[in-house]
Order: structure tokens, then C-alpha cells, then sequence
């Protein structure tokens, strides 16, 4: 038997396998923050709720122009997809929901700023936003339906945020999703810099939803 046998070698992680490992903490922290945790325990207001949608309007508005932007840039075109954009479905459930008089939070605005930017410099950072967003809303949004709409009495209208179809058109998206961000041509580094970008928007959605709860204490 040799008594130094040759290491079995190890396969470096995946870009998706790291976002999930890597941001896992973060996740965690901003699902239990401000007016996200009151909303998953059932005790947040309407008003609040709302204010909330109008925020991750500004978001998503900024995102989906962003991945527009870059439609033809390699590293960012395959997560462009518009079947997964939210930006109109969130304005449909605001005007359900009553209409949009709330104020755009700092985090809000900073993140849109963000992603402007990031647009402008053609920067792969932009991934790491499709991904926390998107990948969110096929995984954790489709039970948070189910608590959104219990707990504000809501049909198909009034949801339309956390719509991607039935249960297997969901499967479908999560996997194309995934596939589409393994494939990526990304250079390690950029796969550092994507990584820390999504720890930066999972912090900056805990900002959010704490800075919505201060405004809107229950």
C-alpha cells in the first residue's frame, strides 16, 4: 500500500454553488429582518406590505433595465429573462392593493443606484442581482404566496408578483435559471466579485426591510 497516497482531487464549487453556500448567512439574516420577518409570522399591515412591493418596484425596475442594458453582453445575457421580470406584475399588485403613495426607502435607492451603475460599467456584478432576486422569488416566493395571500385575503389578484405559472413551470424556470448561471464565462475573479455582490444585496435587503419596518412599526 503506498504510504502516501495521491490526493483525490476536488472539483471546484460552481458559481451557483457558491452563491448558495456563500450568501447562505446573509439570506438567512435578511428573511428575519424588519418587515420581511413580521410578514412571515403573519403580523404585518397592509399599508406596510404595500410600501414594501413599492420598494422592490424601484428594484426590480432598475434591474430588468439594467439586464436589458446588457442584453448583449455574454456574461449576463443568459440570465436575461423577461419571463421572470417582475417589474409589471409588482405595479399590478400595487394597484390592487390600492395604489402607490409610499416612499422609497434609502436602501431602495441606493440599490437602484447600484445597479444603474454597475449597468453603465458593464460590470458581471449584475449577476449576482438576477440571482438573489430571481432565484428567490422560483424558490422562497412561491411559499411566501401562500402566507401573502392568508394573510391579506387575496386571490390571483393581488399576487401576481409571486406568479410563474403551475408547479412544473416553476421547476422549469429554477433549473433553466441554474443552467444558464453555471454556464456562465466567468473567470474566477469574477465569480469572487459576483459572490461578494450578492452578500452586498443580501445585506442591503436586510437594510430595506428594517428601514420599512421604522417607517411602518406594527
Amino acid at each position: 500500500m503506498d504510504p502516501h497516497p495521491t490526493p483525490t482531487p476536488t472539483h471546484p464549487a460552481t458559481l451557483p454553488e457558491r452563491l448558495r453556500l456563500e450568501t447562505r448567512d446573509l439570506h438567512a439574516a435578511a428573511e428575519r429582518s424588519g418587515v420581511m420577518g413580521d410578514l412571515l409570522h403573519g403580523r404585518l399591515r397592509l399599508d406596510s406590505y404595500r410600501a414594501m412591493l413599492s420598494n422592490l418596484h424601484a428594484i426590480y425596475d432598475a434591474l430588468e433595465a439594467a439586464l436589458d442594458a446588457r442584453k448583449a453582453d455574454p456574461q449576463v445575457a443568459p440570465l436575461r429573462m423577461p419571463g421572470l421580470y417582475r417589474a409589471a406584475a409588482l405595479a399590478d399588485d400595487i394597484d390592487t392593493l390600492g395604489g402607490n403613495e409610499a416612499v422609497v426607502e434609502d436602501a431602495a435607492a441606493a440599490y437602484a443606484s447600484r445597479l444603474a451603475q454597475i449597468a453603465q460599467a458593464g460590470s458581471p456584478a449584475l449577476v449576482a442581482h438576477a440571482y438573489v432576486r430571481y432565484l428567490g422569488d422560483l424558490h422562497g416566493g412561491q411559499a411566501l404566496k401562500r402566507v401573502v395571500a392568508r394573510t391579506f385575503g387575496l386571490g390571483a389578484e393581488g399576487t401576481s408578483f409571486y406568479e410563474f405559472g403551475d408547479d412544473e413551470e416553476v421547476r422549469s424556470h429554477r433549473t433553466a435559471f441554474r443552467a444558464a448561471l453555471a454556464a456562465l464565462p466567468v473567470s474566477p475573479a469574477d465569480a469572487d466579485l459576483i459572490v461578494a455582490e450578492a452578500r452586498w444585496a443580501f445585506t442591503q435587503h436586510q437594510q430595506l426591510f428594517e428601514q420599512l419596518q421604522a417607517r411602518h412599526p406594527g
